[in-house]
């Protein structure tokens, strides 16, 4: 049997007041009464209501008073108080910050918000495309340029408030970008369907209407966005001992090779022989985008004074891409590889034009035969950073351009792990003719050549300035541009000698896709981090993650946002660096999982007889040389050969 008791409490009782029963299974309403309260009573909680803030909180004062806190009163008369009156207090729930915490400043309408990261009309990525990436452009495209028809419309139109409804072409690719990556987040089946029938509403829609949809949508999200901020990275561990974590991800050196990699400088009979190569070919090369044959001199042809033969190269600059397959290609047939460039079929003319063909050199002893490699010098006092201290590691990045010895370093940057304080950023004057300074993805302008001033007279310059105060430019953020004109050497040995300058053999060298960085300044480093090889593709060798990718799912970070004015190596050095960062946040979870315990700065394994190794442990035990060492010398316990380690 169940209590039926439960059953009536929604019903007020029909005697109401004159009910007499104890335990009634009716609904009463309940009253406050008259009734004494201690002196206690008044420390405690209460709840509080409409009423607190137009009647005194009730105390023990206004009830011995006869005054109640419902505005009643008493048969009795009021007696004179014994004591003196206490002044009610404020509470301390009023007396809390306010919540939600106030808007930040950005969105008031007197101050500027913080400019929003450059991007170009190209789809975003996501985890499941419903339409492959050629579809998702010609889409964008539609849908953007309906946009822009319309905010052309309100800025010649004669509206009031005429500024604030017209959108830069900046901020109009944004709205565009939004709203293709929510149709395909959320109608990843209809997707097609939905995004046509969106276009069409956008060739209806007249100017009210879109100003109508300006000011209660688009105004709203641009703001929301504005304001959210990538969130920190947090690793565990205090920011001056994230590298005790780094031996651990150390690149095992045996596999470098299959990588790109020259892990040690060819010999003198490798140089010569491809040197001979290079002779009995009389220099005819491949050229690196359009494939055709060519001819290059390395110094200007007389007759007319050529670099390159077989006239101006046609191209495309992006490559290709195979649409995602459907179930009816069965009937339809496959689908064609489209270059998303010109939307053309993969084997069409190209839809870009250079002056001269280029060339890429990737072999180690050819690219020795140009400049030799070396091995990283023995360091004994390492160049100190901003901060003062030798770096822990060293992330850096370099950028590229054609000459007529190849692909030759152009830019070198290189910036201090963990902090990202800025060490060596620099132009390089390569040994060849420039054919081609390739700024779709170098970034490097001619007349970024032009404004540059020699390394030693920027240094001779900063040496006269007073120090910077420390928190300012020394901390630089990993957002933060580059300012001023960029100082320029002599060549890429020069700025390979500055690299040097900041490292040891066994200094952490951190890069994204390292190798094409290492060989182009001739460089063989022992102690390399990849993150190329942090994040490996699921399919493997030769498929690669990219940077920008990398930076957006596991940093939600937008980088390389310039378009057609290329990268900046600067961003990418800090991006690679804040991606190892989050890589050590997961090893040293793995690494707590499996016992190993810090102990003043030094990481211990975990001791004998603990419990068994898993196969992240097993995995961590097969590291490089360094890591090994350092395990060694954690159980020996030494103080000494732990510094050194």
């Amino acid at each position: 049997m169940f209590s039926t008791t439960g059953l009536f409490k929604g019903i007020s009782c029909p005697e109401g007041e004159r009910c007499n029963i104890i335990h009634c299974i009716f609904s009463h309403e309940l009253r406050p009464q008259a009734v004494a309260v201690p002196d206690q009573a008044a420390n405690k909680k209460r709840k509080l209501s409409e009423e607190t803030d137009t009647k005194p909180p009730v105390s023990s004062v206004t009830i011995s008073s006869g005054n109640i806190a419902n505005g009643s009163t008493t048969t009795s008369q009021p007696k004179p108080a014994t004591t003196s009156s206490v002044p009610p207090k404020i509470p301390k729930t009023l007396q809390r910050p306010v919540s939600p915490p106030p808007k930040p400043a950005a969105l008031s309408k007197h101050v500027p918000a913080k400019p929003a990261v450059k991007e170009s009309l190209n789809p975003r990525m996501i985890p499941n495309d419903p339409a492959g990436h050629a579809k998702r452009t010609l889409f964008l495209k539609h849908l953007h340029a309906q946009m822009e028809r319309l905010n052309n419309e309100v800025a010649k139109g004669s509206h009031v408030k005429k500024a604030d409804l017209t959108m830069s072409s900046d901020v109009l690719i944004r709205v565009a970008l939004d709203e293709e990556e929510k149709i395909a987040r959320e109608n990843h089946k209809i997707y097609a369907n939905v995004i046509k029938m969106r276009v069409a509403a956008l060739k209806k829609m007249t100017v009210n209407e879109w100003i109508a949809h300006v000011i209660s949508n688009i105004r709203v999200e641009l703001q929301e966005k504005q304001t959210k901020l990538p969130p920190p990275i947090d690793t565990g561990l205090p920011l001056e001992q994230e590298h005790i974590v780094l031996p651990h991800l150390i690149t095992d050196q045996t596999n470098l090779a299959k990588h790109g990699y020259v892990p040690t400088p060819p010999t003198d009979e490798e140089i010569a022989e491809a040197k001979a190569g290079v002779a009995a070919s009389l220099n005819y090369e491949v050229c690196d985008r359009c494939k055709s044959r060519f001819r290059v001199f390395e110094e200007r042809r007389e007759e007319d004074g050529a670099l390159t033969t077989n006239g101006p190269c046609t191209y495309h600059w992006a490559k290709p891409i195979t649409p995602r397959r459907e179930k009816t290609d069965a009937i339809k047939g496959p689908k064609e590889a489209i270059y998303p460039c010109c939307q053309e079929l993969q084997g069409t003319p190209g839809c870009t034009t250079c002056e001269t063909h280029v060339f890429k050199v990737s072999e180690g002893k050819r690219l020795a035969s140009i400049l030799p490699f070396i091995n990283t010098p023995e360091n004994s006092r390492p160049v100190k950073g901003p901060n003062g201290k030798p770096p822990n590691a060293v992330t850096f990045d370099c950028e590229m351009g054609y000459t007529v010895f190849g692909l030759e370093l152009i830019r070198l940057t290189a910036v201090a792990w963990p902090e990202g304080h800025s060490l060596v950023d620099v132009l390089v004057r390569p040994q060849g003719t420039i054919l081609d300074l390739n700024t779709r993805w170098s970034g490097v302008t001619p007349e970024m050549y032009s404004s540059a001033v020699p390394y030693e007279e920027k240094m001779a310059m900063d040496a006269l300035l007073p120090p910077p105060p420390p928190g300012s430019s020394t901390s630089l953020s990993s957002d933060s541009p580059a300012s001023g004109p960029l100082p320029i050497v002599s060549g890429p040995a020069a700025a390979r000698d500055l690299l040097c300058s900041f490292l040891t053999p066994t200094t952490p060298l951190i890069g994204h896709g390292i190798e094409n960085d290492l060989n182009t300044t001739r460089l063989c480093h022992p102690t390399i981090i990849d993150t190329i090889i942090l994040f490996p593709h699921p399919r493997g060798l030769p498929f690669r993650f990219g940077l920008k990718m990398l930076t957006k799912r596991h940093l939600g970070r937008d980088i390389q946002m310039g378009g057609a004015s290329g990268h900046d190596s600067l961003e990418d050095a800090r991006a690679t660096g804040d991606l190892v960062r989050f890589a050590v946040g997961q090893r040293f979870k793995r690494l707590q999982r499996d016992g190993w315990t810090l102990n003043d700065g030094v990481l211990m394994p975990p001791l004998p007889g603990g419990p068994p190794p898993t196969e992240d442990s097993k995995a961590l035990g097969a590291g490089s040389g360094v890591k090994r060492q350092r395990i060694e010398v954690d159980q020996h316990g030494s103080s000494k050969k732990l510094k050194e380690g």
